[in-house]
Parts: C-alpha cells; structure tokens; sequence
C-alpha cells in the first residue's frame, strides 16, 4: 500500500509508529538461524523403531490405519494436516 506524502508525515509523527517500524526493522535485520543437519540414519531408525511399535499395539495400529484411510480418501482434511505428518503417517506399512 503507497502512502501519500501527508499519510506518511502524519505515521511518522507517532512515536507509537516509529518504535512500531524500529521493532519490526530490527528483526528483519536479524538473520533467521540454519537449521541444524538432519542425521538421516538416525531419523530411519526412529521411524523403524515407531514403525514396529505401532505393529506391536492394537490400538496404535487401529488409530494409524484409520487415519492412513482418511488422508488417502479426504482431502480436505489432509489439507488441514502438517504435510510431514501425513507423509509419514501413510509411509508406515502395518501390515
């Protein structure tokens, strides 16, 4: 949105918007922080290790089907879902 000249003078007369537009030039300033590497051995492990643990109870594994069911025939809901969540969810094989 452009601000006429007037609109502009007149924003920068508050100091509420002034400290406003600090804030918010600090933090664009502020570099985001690099995530730290992903250990891909380590992250298969603990998806075997969830893998047969759901296996092994009968609700868990209940509960995980019923849901791989509903994001494979809804796709409303998977929208509304994280999509590493639902990715994961239907890469367990629980047979």
């Amino acid at each position: 949105m452009a601000y006429s000249k007037e609109d502009w003078n007149a924003l920068m007369s508050s100091e509420v918007f002034r400290e406003y537009l600090k804030a918010e030039m600090q933090k664009e300033a502020i570099p985001e922080p690099e995530p730290p590497p992903v250990d891909r051995e380590k992250v298969l492990k603990e998806f075997q290790d969830l893998e047969q643990r759901v296996r092994k109870s009968s609700q868990m594994k209940m509960a995980f089907q019923a849901l791989q069911k509903k994001f494979k025939t809804d796709p409303e809901y998977t929208k509304k879902v994280d999509p590493l969540f639902v990715e994961g969810v239907l890469l367990l094989n629980l047979k």
